[in-house]
């Protein structure tokens, strides 16, 4: 059984200046985690942007992360012609690879690796998509 320190998310932020939560939705087929559209009220401020977050993979072992990473790229090339549209009319794309870190055992041992294929920071290269990466010692639900 795989433990929650093998475990990671693959999310996906987009924000642009007019495009509504909705849209979004409805273009990518996914719901969102957390949005909010462009002139929303945050407390006392309005937003100047649409804001929209989503998981695309969860997984808990290091074997499911490849084709977790897999999918993602399907997922990015059925929308491609949304992506030229969104991010040609100012919006960002980011995609975040969230990993939980074990802490180190013995001195000198690694706590985090990650190799990212070419072929697949080509596919986000290409679009103009954003990669973050991060890491936390906790699980990510």
């Amino acid at each position: 059984m795989p433990t929650f320190k093998d475990s990671f998310t693959i999310d996906i932020a987009l924000r642009h200046p007019s495009y509504r939560p909705d849209e979004i939705s409805k273009a990518l087929s996914i719901e969102p985690q957390a949005s909010w559209a462009a002139g929303h009220r945050l407390d006392k401020l309005r937003t100047q942007g649409t804001f929209f977050h989503a998981c695309l993979q969860r997984g808990d072992s290091p074997e499911g992360y490849e084709a977790a990473l897999a999918e993602v790229v399907s997922f990015l090339e059925r929308n491609a012609a949304f992506w030229t549209d969104f991010i040609g009319g100012h919006g960002e794309v980011e995609l975040v690879l969230n990993h939980t870190i074990r802490p180190q055992e013995e001195e000198g041992d690694r706590c985090f690796e990650l190799y990212l294929d070419p072929a697949f920071l080509s596919h986000l290269s290409s679009r103009r998509i954003g990669l973050r990466v991060q890491g936390s010692t906790g699980e990510f639900k």
